[in-house]
């Protein structure tokens, strides 16, 4: 177990939208890639998780951002186009209108990946259906698996 990944930061578990945005740049700057994306990125990706409460982050020992992940629950038709459209944008109805689990943002400071994806995994902060995908931004579809076995 990863005692060093904490799911609050100084006892708290809740924020204003203003802290967790703070928290998803905090995570991004410790990412190359994500400095290759306009500043208006950090609302598309954050701005309508944060409203429908489905944006999770974790922190280190200090209270210090560590990572985040987003999903939305998408109908069938939302998920062709997530696939199948590059220049498609979810409208804030569709990020909570279905029961097809999509991660759409992970960010992690780099070194930690595989013990956040497995803390992620474990806690299921999307909740415990036995499916969850993610569309990689190199459009690649991928499944998490249910649990980590260790």
């Amino acid at each position: 177990m990863t005692h060093y990944i904490k799911e609050s930061a100084n006892g708290r578990r809740r924020w204003s939208a203003q802290e967790q945005i703070g928290f998803a740049v905090s995570c991004m700057l410790y990412n190359r890639n994500y400095s290759l994306y306009p500043v208006l990125s950090i609302q598309y990706w954050t701005e309508f998780a944060i409203q429908h409460d489905q944006i999770k982050f974790l922190f280190d020992t200090r209270g210090h951002p560590l990572a985040y992940v987003t999903w939305a629950c998408l109908e069938e038709d939302t998920e062709a186009r997530l696939i199948n459209d590059p220049e498609f944008r979810l409208h804030p109805a569709e990020w909570n209108e279905g029961d097809r689990i999509w991660i759409l943002d992970f960010c992690c400071k780099p070194g930690f990946g595989r013990e956040v994806i497995a803390r992620f995994i474990q806690l299921r902060p999307w909740g415990n259906t036995r499916e969850v995908r993610w569309l990689s931004r190199k459009k690649r579809v991928l499944c998490l698996p249910s649990s980590i076995s260790r």
